[in-house]
């Protein structure tokens, strides 16, 4: 609390309650899976017996229609830091972030608010640790909109210059939202619309990851999203996932493949298997897969990780 009589320590506090707490994770109902593996910790610090690493920026993108973006992203962030690479999991969904709920963190403050605010004053690169909650030592998370209606709070460019000063320390993955329409808001003169969040992702990229769905919907979708995409980031490669692929579905991987690869240039085609009872355990748990132990999915996204990985990092990451 700032009295009136010591004003001189208002900027200082103003800050300070800008400045997200501790993230807290619920423990794990009995039977539900296993314990943490250690107690959450709160934004991780700069470890000065640990130099950072430059990593790169992974967007994960896919149309409407609940496909499977955070799930991917978030493990993808998980496998990445299971493999002892400092890793910022950030939701930069402009429709509302979900990550928090998904992991279980209850966080005060948003984080990418936080961070909005700090690149307009000019100081998130020095406090860049403050706008992460700690999920363990390696991966951290910059959690999103508590509401969809706050997108306007994210200024132009504020987004990207979170992602560059992640990316000089660590590998960024980064859940994104569906739509890619570039529309201004009129009431907003000629400020960016909403979906510029997604867009300057993608501009940030290293890597683009597209989730779609295996089913007829969702292929449908699929093949429509890539097109905009393509037009969207000048047709540069992309790793599509097709995710919840399974045989009652009436067609192989060679039949999605020789759809899909007539709508994009391909980095990569990769296949998650439709594994629900894994997924449903680690929303239940508030846990990451990785967290909830060994299963077909969580194989799957090892393999995508490989692929994603740095040339002549696959045979150092293999398990």
């Amino acid at each position: 609390m700032v009295t009136d009589d010591d004003l001189g320590t208002l900027p200082a506090a103003v800050l300070a309650e800008e400045s997200p707490g501790t993230a807290v994770r619920p423990p794990t109902p009995p039977g539900l899976g296993p314990p943490p593996s250690g107690p959450p910790i709160g934004p991780p610090a700069e470890a000065p017996v640990e130099v950072p690493v430059p990593g790169r920026v992974v967007v994960v993108w896919g149309p409407a229609g609940a496909p499977g973006r955070t799930t991917v992203a978030t493990a993808l962030a998980a496998e990445s830091a299971r493999r002892r690479r400092r890793t910022v999991l950030v939701d930069a969904d402009p429709y509302g972030g979900a990550v928090a709920q998904q992991l279980g963190i209850l966080d005060e403050v948003s984080g990418l608010l936080a961070a909005a605010r700090l690149a307009s004053s000019g100081q998130l690169e020095e406090r860049f640790a403050s706008v992460q909650r700690g999920i363990d030592a390696h991966l951290s998370v910059v959690t999103g909109l508590p509401r969809g209606d706050r997108w306007v709070e994210v200024r132009a460019g504020a987004l990207e210059h979170l992602l560059e000063v992640g990316r000089d320390r660590a590998e960024v993955v980064v859940d994104t939202g569906f739509s890619l329409e570039d529309e201004g808001v009129p009431e907003l003169g000629t400020r960016p619309g909403r979906n510029q969040m997604t867009l300057g992702a993608l501009e940030v990229a290293d890597e683009v990851v597209v989730v779609g769905s295996a089913d007829p919907v969702g292929l449908s979708r699929l093949a429509r999203g890539l097109v905009e995409l393509r037009d969207a980031t000048g047709g540069r490669p992309v790793h599509v996932v097709v995710n919840r692929m399974r045989a009652t579905l009436g067609w192989s991987e060679r039949d999605v493949a020789g759809m899909v690869s007539g709508f994009a240039r391909l980095a990569g085609l990769h296949f998650l298997p439709d594994d629900q009872a894994t997924v449903d355990r680690a929303l239940v748990t508030g846990r990451t897969l990785v967290e909830v132990g060994d299963s077909p999915l969580s194989r799957a996204v090892g393999r995508l990780a490989d692929a994603l990985a740095p040339a002549g990092a696959q045979a150092a990451n293999s398990r």
